[in-house]
């Protein structure tokens, strides 16, 4: 405390002294002209750029807009800096458009005159000389709209270690589609997604996509959340019987060996639920003496099962024929 009491002692007389009584006033000269230079640049008028945002009021509940216009308007203005402070330091004003203004049939129409005057209004007053869009245009309906199933256009595959479950899920089955002159198109009975494409999915996904409607519609709600659903694969390896067949009846056809390994991979819930199925059989016509081998193949593998492959695609064989009895 002794210290900080010095240090103010030695300030104030410093300020006493008559170099410190000219510093003093050179401040407060410098602190007026500051002011001065305030007031003069604030009245001063400036051009300045801005994005208002666009709203569409007085929008009853019967009516639907095809378009709700841009989200904002892009305008040039030229006003007082006190004007710009304001803008600059609150929030942007927003564009109010009066539905019950400017409908016309089944039209609201905004000219570029009439949308330079609600700008200026919302900017209190300011010069408008540019905006963009100039004009708007934006077609809406009083029907019901019409009611129509999602069509998923996606190309989806797991990756080497999952497999996809089922088929995708969507958030909502179906969606309303509102036409500026009320009619659908011909042949148009579903509202498609936003091409899907995706390659080595590996963990469950939800994605959000788009709904793509005709020309001059608004579909509601406009996208989707689609969900692929995926489980890890395992491996999982069994014995299986060779079972012969197309073999004549005095034949018999035996293979060495009588069993073999039969590899796959398979989604964890399908495991659970029991063994797959599937068969191996050595094809009689598929005989090759040369070798003396017959070829093998796999029948009734399921959707489910993935990667699957034999042991050996070939087995050794012996033919045994005997004498058909006729009565």
């Amino acid at each position: 405390m002794p210290a900080i009491a010095n240090i103010l002692n030695r300030i104030t007389v410093a300020l006493r002294s008559p170099r410190g009584r000219d510093a003093m006033m050179f401040m407060v000269f410098v602190v007026i002209s500051a002011i001065l230079w305030l007031v003069l640049s604030l009245n001063e008028e400036e051009q300045y750029d801005v994005r208002m945002p666009l709203k569409i009021t007085h929008v009853p509940d019967s009516v639907t807009l095809i378009n709700e216009g841009p989200p904002a308007l892009s305008a040039s203005l030229t006003a007082k800096g006190t004007q710009l402070l304001k803008m600059n330091l609150g929030r942007t004003p927003t564009v109010n458009v009066d539905y019950r203004v400017f409908r016309s049939g089944n039209t609201m129409h905004v000219s570029a005159a009439d949308l330079k005057g609600l700008v200026r209004q919302a900017s209190g007053g300011s010069q408008v000389s540019v905006v963009m869009p100039d004009s708007l245009h934006i077609p809406f309906t009083t029907h019901q709209g019409f009611k129509l199933p999602i069509a998923l256009d996606y190309r989806v595959s797991a990756g080497p270690q999952a497999s996809l479950v089922g088929t995708p899920h969507l958030s909502t089955d179906s969606v309303k589609i509102y036409m500026a002159n009320n009619a659908l198109p011909d042949r148009f009975n579903a509202v498609s997604t936003e091409p899907i494409r995706i390659l080595g999915l590996d963990k469950t996904s939800t994605q959000r996509v788009k709904l793509i409607g005709p020309k001059n519609s608004r579909v509601v709600p406009d996208s989707v959340d689609v969900t692929f659903e995926v489980e890890p694969l395992i491996f999982k390896s069994r014995k299986v019987v060779i079972e012969p067949i197309n073999v004549p009846k005095n034949v018999k056809l035996i293979t060495f060996p009588a069993q073999i390994d039969v590899v796959y991979m398979i989604p964890v819930s399908e495991y659970q639920k029991g063994r797959a199925q599937f068969r191996v059989v050595a094809d009689y016509r598929k005989i090759s003496p040369s070798s003396g081998k017959v070829k093998l193949s796999l029948l009734d593998v399921g959707d489910k099962l993935q990667n699957v492959h034999l042991s050996a695609d070939s087995a050794e064989y012996v033919i045994e024929r005997y004498r058909v009895e006729h009565d």
